[in-house]
């Protein structure tokens, strides 16, 4: 996706939505939905006039042809003032239904007349197709259908049953599936009708819906609207109804939270704000996180909707479902304890949020099962390899090859890869780590040291791709964002170690924006041979999460700066020949302006290093010390004191890849393997909770995906970045100790093991020390609140 392509793209959307925001201020909604019953006519004409009930409807069919993402927007809107007039019910399931069926089907002219009554808001009904509770597609139970079917000289007749029809009133007619004596067929039943029996009930909203009895229902020849593909026709309207309802609930759920936000900031206990408290921060967030997951996996899902086969499509359609559902529960549940005694009242909006929630979380089928229905259409994850649902697919061709049968291949070392067909890209790629990188380093459960992955790194070098990301007059790839991410992602996939990558990663951006040519001319070359390998000197005993409490000084001394103070927690700064770090060069100003960026060679006089043994036995981590040690003036990048601005654009990919997929997707595949070795899969509570974590993995992947495509498109990355970080995490750490469970006794066995089973153990301690890095998760919770959801207290 270009720039200008995804930029056009998020314009309309945005267009859309601030039309539905201004059409939605001219009415207080959340006055109305107190009264909330019948359908307000006039009101449904007002919103036909504007377009919304054809928003996705193609323009010769009587819409607006804006697609689906457009609506999904309305939606969102609809959702944040609990718009009570029912779109999903009324507009979106018997449309999406009519305008496949109006395609090439028997009857289609009868479905593209209704279909322009229903846009145009002149007619309104809803789709009667379910016959038992709980039910999620039409074609569940065939041949014992509610309501059945007969041909009765001129008329058809009907008998039987339809169960939660929504509207349950106020509609001039319902499309009404039956059991033919053939095959299932639609009907176009007037509200009217001799022998219909509507038995309402409210639910939760106040939303009126019904069962409906058909007792020797009579209907002339002309109220057939089809008789061929009718279950897959429904079934593909209910799951792009589920994915409207998911938006409606993330409108509503980014609602309530933003009103909790306002009521906390302003509400005060114990003489303080209640946005002040870091619990009721953190439950915010977590509440938050679970909102934008559903948003992300939204639009993943329409994202791919065009290209989706019948089973991805249902599959994405339950994904999404079970996560809106659960966010949307929780959000309003979570404004409930916030509000306080309030907030249990009809006097509270919040209340309307709650109601809201519990209706459209329980129809068209709950978390629970949708959650399972994701686990039986979802593709099966393959052991060894990524589960289907995961990064982009490998091509079948070279999986299949044994190594030693293939004939050696000459990769081009320079070419211009921005041109290339991703799909060649990528494939070339996949070939070249299957022919160079060592078989019995991949999907290692450590980080490498620099003896065990430097013949990978001169391999890099050498083809000329060490530095994909680097300009070509430096001796990189050039890159663009897009092929970078597919560099990384395949990398990932083959299980490729990342290699001693500082200086290649972080300091190389950083001497291209802020050094010196002398210092570019002097650093640059080293990087790239794999002769100077660095390290990265951020964190110290007291300054961890708070950096900019860093106590490190530099002292200048004529042309040099004179060193003296600890660095902490340096991966692998062991086998590191310089650093790049950050120190304290002023101690009078305020403690983020005092601080400068400068390299450093760990060779020099008085530097001491110490080895940190973590949990899972491995020498990661340095200690290192320094003592008067003198470094040229020369090292400093950029400013003297300049240096809290340089570190803060350290974050960049960095921060996106920290929540990069690729850990929790192989965790899968591990469970997976030993749970089929082992017979876990058949255990229903076992894959229950597999299926579970593996919706979680799927979003994870679509909330990644959603920053990679802005990252692709050269656009700057938010500061809701971090939920991707802590959900990541969190994931994984989740998935290791699902592993562990698997495992049973090799669950407790030594982390630093030679029997081959360590590598149980590694996802759950490898999850514990991502949590902490990179700014703990709960430092990130705060910031999220503070910055995101604006929780200061003040």
């Amino acid at each position: 996706m270009t720039a200008e392509t995804h930029a056009a793209d998020a314009a309309l959307i945005e267009e859309v939505r601030d039309s539905a925001r201004d059409f939605l201020r001219r009415r207080d909604q959340r006055q109305r939905k107190r009264a909330a019953g019948v359908l307000d006519r006039r009101y449904w004409t007002e919103i036909a006039g504007v377009g919304w009930l054809g928003m996705f409807v193609p323009e010769d069919h009587g819409g607006l042809g804006l697609g689906w993402p457009a609506m999904a927007a309305v939606m969102e809107e609809a959702g944040r003032v609990q718009l009570p007039e029912p779109l999903v019910a009324a507009a979106v399931l018997p449309a999406a239904l009519l305008q496949r069926l109006a395609q090439d089907h028997d009857g289609a002219s009868a479905c593209q007349r209704l279909l322009a009554d229903v846009c145009a808001g002149r007619r309104v009904t809803s789709l009667a197709w379910q016959e038992a509770d709980g039910q999620l597609e039409a074609g569940e139970g065939a041949g014992a259908f509610g309501v059945s079917v007969t041909w009765r000289e001129d008329a058809y007749v009907l008998n039987g049953e339809k169960r939660h029809v929504i509207p349950g009133d106020g509609v001039d007619g319902w499309l009404v599936s039956a059991d033919g004596e053939q095959e299932p067929a639609l009907f176009y039943v007037p509200a009217d009708t001799p022998g219909v029996i509507a038995r309402p009930y409210v639910r939760a909203d106040g939303t009126h819906a019904c069962h409906l009895s058909f007792e020797a229902v009579a209907l002339p020849a002309d109220a057939l609207l089809a008789r061929r593909g009718v279950l897959d026709a429904i079934d593909a309207a209910l799951d792009l109804g589920r994915l409207m309802q998911s938006a409606e609930m993330v409108g509503a759920a980014r609602q309530v939270l933003s009103d909790s936000v306002e009521y906390l900031n302003t509400r005060k206990q114990f003489g303080r704000p209640l946005a002040s408290f870091q619990a009721l921060q953190h439950r915010v967030v977590d509440a938050s996180m679970q909102v934008e997951l559903a948003a992300a996996s939204l639009q993943a899902a329409l994202k791919e909707l065009p290209s989706a086969d019948k089973a991805m499509a249902r599959a994405a359609a339950s994904r999404v479902k079970a996560r809106a559902a659960r966010a949307g529960l929780e959000a309003a549940r979570l404004a409930v304890q916030l509000h306080g005694a309030i907030g249990y009242t009809d006097e509270c909006d919040v209340s309307l949020y709650l109601r809201g929630a519990l209706h459209q979380a329980a129809w068209l089928g709950n978390a629970t099962a949708h959650r399972q229905r994701y686990g039986a259409l979802a593709p099966p994850i393959r052991d060894g390899g990524a589960p289907a649902d995961a990064l982009p697919e490998e091509t079948p061709d070279m999986s299949a090859r044994p190594r030693e049968a293939e004939a050696p291949e000459a990769f081009p070392r320079d070419a211009d890869w921005n041109e290339m067909p991703e799909a060649d890209f990528r494939a070339m790629l996949r070939r070249f780590f299957r022919a160079h990188y060592p078989e019995r380093l991949r999907h290692m459960p450590r980080r490498l040291h620099w003896e065990e992955i430097k013949e990978w790194y001169f391999t890099l070098a050498r083809q000329g791709w060490i530095a994909p990301s680097w300009p070509r007059e430096h001796g990189g790839m050039a890159l663009a964002p897009g092929r970078l991410i597919a560099f990384i992602e395949e990398a990932e996939r083959h299980g490729v170690a990342r290699a001693p990558d500082q200086g290649l990663v972080m300091l190389g951006p950083i001497l291209f924006r802020h050094g010196t040519q002398e210092q570019r001319e002097r650093f640059l070359p080293g990087i790239l041979s794999g002769q100077d390998v660095w390290a990265q000197g951020y964190s110290e005993p007291d300054a961890g999460s708070d950096l900019a409490a860093l106590r490190c000084a530099a002292v200048v001394d004529g042309d040099a700066l004179i060193v003296t103070g600890q660095k902490t927690w340096s991966t692998l700064a062991q086998d590191a020949t310089h650093m790049f770090m950050l120190v304290r060069t002023d101690t009078t100003v305020k403690k983020q302006a005092g601080i400068s960026f400068l390299l450093v060679d760990l060779r020099s006089p008085g530097v001491s290093r110490r080895p940190i043994r973590t949990l899972a036995g491995h020498e990661e981590f340095c200690e290192v010390f320094f003592d008067q040690v003198r470094v040229p003036r020369g090292n400093l990048v950029g400013a003297l004191n300049g240096g809290w601005s340089i570190a803060k654009e350290l974050l960049g990919f960095e921060r996106l890849f920290s929540g990069s997929p690729k850990h929790a997707h192989h965790a899968l595949q591990q469970i997976h393997a030993r749970a089929r070795q082992r017979g876990l899969l058949a255990d229903p509570a076992f894959h229950d909770r597999l299926t579970e974590l593996r919706l979680d993995v799927a979003d994870l992947t679509a909330m990644y995906e959603g920053y990679a495509d802005m990252a692709r498109a050269g656009l700057p990355l938010p500061p809701q970045l971090s939920l991707l970080k802590i959900w990541a995490t969190e994931t994984h750490e989740r998935l290791g100790a699902l592993l562990i469970q698997a495992a049973d006794e090799y669950g407790g066995a030594a982390l630093d093991d030679d029997t081959g089973e360590s590598h149980v153990l590694a996802p759950y301690v490898n999850a514990l020390a991502a949590t902490i890095f990179s700014g703990t998760n709960e430092i990130q919770r705060n910031i999220y609140a503070k910055h995101v959801l604006g929780m200061d207290g003040a």
